[in-house]
């Protein structure tokens, strides 16, 4: 199974220096729309990481793609020296729905 980032050019650089092959930089969210389905839909992908700033921005795509398929895990992380966005958790977010439970952590 393997990693895709699809984030801002910085995150991606890091990734890159510490050995990750899939890691896109995107400056649209439409690029980062089309770069996320590509690889939903290719099966060796099991996690693909998303700055937060794009991952709001794609919301809606990364709500369509985990409520379809139990891989990739989409994970939005924080950019790189920025501040943090008012996040979203996929994770608890498909507990709630699947479970009716609401995590608050």
């Amino acid at each position: 199974m393997k990693i895709a980032v699809v984030a801002d050019e910085d995150t991606v650089n890091c990734f890159k220096l510490a050995g990750l092959e899939h890691a896109y930089a995107v400056k649209s969210a439409t690029e980062a729309d089309e770069r996320i389905r590509e690889f939903s839909k290719e099966s060796e992908f099991a996690v693909i990481v998303v700055s937060d700033i794009i991952a709001n921005r794609i919301r809606s795509t990364i709500n369509e793609i985990t409520e379809k398929n139990k891989f990739p895990l989409i994970i939005s992380i924080q950019k790189l020296g920025g501040t943090p966005q008012v996040s979203f958790d996929p994770i608890t977010e498909i507990i709630k729905r699947k479970t009716g439970i609401e995590l608050k952590l």
